[in-house]
């Protein structure tokens, strides 16, 4: 999920993070956000899937051009 555009995009982040991302590297970190956070449901099966596919595209994130600006946004 990510906008379908290439243009650059201004982040801030409730860590703190500021910074510009692309709109690949931003969707990918609004995908982990919601994963996270959804990994924390009271269903535990649901809760699980979650982490899951958080791990998997934080796996795949690693390989990506912007990675190190994702970690900092997501961390």
């Amino acid at each position: 999920m990510a906008p379908c555009s290439d243009d650059t995009y201004q982040v801030t982040c409730d860590n703190g993070y500021e910074g510009k991302s692309s709109a690949d590297a931003l969707g990918i970190t609004a995908c982990l956000y919601a994963y996270s956070n959804l990994s924390f449901s009271n269903n535990q099966a649901f809760a699980e899937i979650c982490a899951n596919h958080y791990h998997w595209l934080r796996e795949y994130m690693l390989q990506h051009a912007e990675a190190s600006y994702i970690l900092r946004a997501i961390d």
